[in-house]
């Protein structure tokens, strides 16, 4: 059994921490590799934080670029204390899979004005408002309460698009960078509210998004300290691959970062994408 963030006790499923490893990037012959050496390490009541130290140790002593990978979680925690990055990482990661969005907008419902995190417009035109809810502790989980507060927006939204205070919004979406409560996707399914998280939907889920397209956080690189990423925030450069895709003069005139520290990052992010063969 091991011992979750949350505090609760799950049987350990090796194939979990296997697709792990293979989302990052590595072989099956390494993820094998590494849940053999893994298993000698296991004991009862191990936590899913030391399985976690355990398995990224191994994938760095491998490929440091497969250990940053496998920190997604972590690298998106890094991102705050605060939620306005994520909204920000949110609307940037929308935009790359063909959505106008704006972020944090201000708009007048029926009762109130809404801060709206990011309001995203689809290809045929449908209208949809994005409500970002943002964890930096483990073990989290976005439930009910978070649920039914983002609908309750929709329907403030929409009633006041009917007294012309608003454009009509087509849909609303609750995004996480934790799991959704069991509770929380009931009512969301009840209600047609989109979610967006960790591991939900199953099919679709906030990682896979992130992975397809190598749309990983600047906080994935271990050479952005808190005062450069803090200067790439300012900068509006928060995808890690803005770092190769950039020419250096104009990051540097951007971020103000120094040119020998900026080098540093720019040669992580290099190696992070394989591009520095």
């Amino acid at each position: 059994m091991i011992r979750k963030a949350s505090g609760e006790l799950e049987e350990y499923n090796p194939e979990k921490v296997r697709r792990a490893v293979l989302r990052s990037g590595a072989s099956e012959e390494l993820a094998s590799e590494i849940l053999d050496q893994l298993n000698d390490k296991l004991y009862e009541g191990i936590t899913t934080k030391e399985i976690f130290r355990i398995v990224h140790q191994l994938l760095h002593m491998e490929r440091p670029s497969l250990a940053s990978r496998y920190d997604l979680k972590g690298a998106i925690m890094r991102l705050g204390p605060e939620g306005f990055a994520f909204e920000t990482y949110v609307g940037e990661i929308l935009r790359e899979y063909g959505y106008s969005t704006k972020v944090r907008q201000h708009v007048m419902g029926v009762c109130v004005i809404h801060e709206i995190d990011v309001i995203v417009e689809s290809s045929d035109g449908r209208l949809s408002a994005v409500e970002c809810k943002y964890h930096n502790t483990k073990g989290l989980n976005t439930g009910l309460k978070e649920a039914m507060y983002t609908y309750a927006r929709l329907l403030d939204l929409n009633e006041g698009c009917d007294l012309g205070h608003c454009p009509h919004f087509d849909e609303i979406w609750l995004v996480t960078n934790t799991r959704f409560s069991p509770e929380a996707i009931q009512y969301a399914q009840c209600k047609n509210l989109k979610l967006l998280g960790w591991r939900f939907p199953p099919e679709n889920t906030l990682e896979f998004m992130i992975e397809s397209k190598g749309l990983y956080p600047v906080t994935i690189l271990k050479t952005v300290d808190k005062r450069s990423k803090l200067r790439l925030f300012s900068a509006n450069m928060i995808l890690a691959k803005d770092l190769v895709n950039n020419d250096f003069s104009l990051l540097s005139t951007k971020t103000g970062i120094s040119r020998n520290k900026l080098k540093e990052i720019v040669a992580e992010a290099k190696h992070f994408y394989g591009l520095d063969s």
